[in-house]
């Protein structure tokens, strides 16, 4: 099994990405760097070693890294993550849009893709689970909600934890409009937050009524 998770820029020429494989029967993940060189025509090359994470310790390194960004920001060794303003929504209210801070410096947005922060409420049915998820009895429905969306996914707050590359339906309302996707989870928090886990999604397929409603959130009203 192998997955690529994602990718953040180290440098103008090396790039770090994230990949899920087995190692030796187990589930891990693993940090490794590609350069890209002219004497490999600008393509990027993995280098030969990697740093390789099983899942079962994710939760504890996550935390560490929590941590550690809490003491270097303290420490003034680094900034902190600029505020976004979140427009808070219940079912059937008109949509208001705020992309981030307008009184701050505006920063490329790395996931290429518009997108806003929301909270609004949602349903998930799960349609499926990867093969190499253990036999763990997962809910057919949960609700929950959304917390930031754009035209490539969204990230979504549910109070059951489902494992990456689990597809699912989603059902919510903007505005007037009833939207309707289907989703692949690709990312998952290790641990909950007030009994909630973050899940990062990607739309697979969406239906016209959809994209007319992601439109008018992320795009505004033309």
């Amino acid at each position: 099994m192998k997955k690529d998770l994602g990718r953040v820029s180290r440098n103008d020429s090396e790039e770090i990405r994230l990949t899920l494989r087995e190692v030796r029967g187990e589930l891990c993940l693993e940090l490794r760097v590609y350069s890209r060189s002219t004497h490999h025509g600008g393509v990027p090359v993995p280098d030969p070693e990697a740093i390789v994470v099983p899942v079962r310790v994710l939760v504890h390194l996550c935390r560490l890294l929590e941590q550690t960004q809490d003491r270097l920001i303290k420490e003034g060794l680094m900034e902190a993550p600029s505020p976004t303003k979140v427009i808070t929504m219940q079912a059937g209210e008109p949509v208001t849009v705020c992309l981030g801070d307008p009184e701050a410096t505006p920063s490329p947005n790395t996931r290429g893709e518009p997108r806003m922060s929301i909270r609004l409420p949602v349903e998930c049915y799960l349609l499926r689970t990867p093969d190499t998820w253990p036999s763990k009895p997962l809910p057919g429905h949960v609700t929950g909600e959304i917390r930031d969306v754009s035209g490539g996914g969204a990230q979504v707050w549910l109070p059951e934890q489902f494992p990456i590359s689990s597809h699912l339906a989603i059902l919510m309302k903007i505005g007037e409009m009833t939207f309707r996707g289907q989703a692949e989870v690709v990312g998952v928090a290790p641990y909950p937050k007030d009994g909630y886990y973050r899940h990062n999604l990607h739309w697979l397929s969406l239906g016209h009524q959809a994209e007319a409603a992601l439109s008018k959130l992320v795009d505004g009203p033309q």
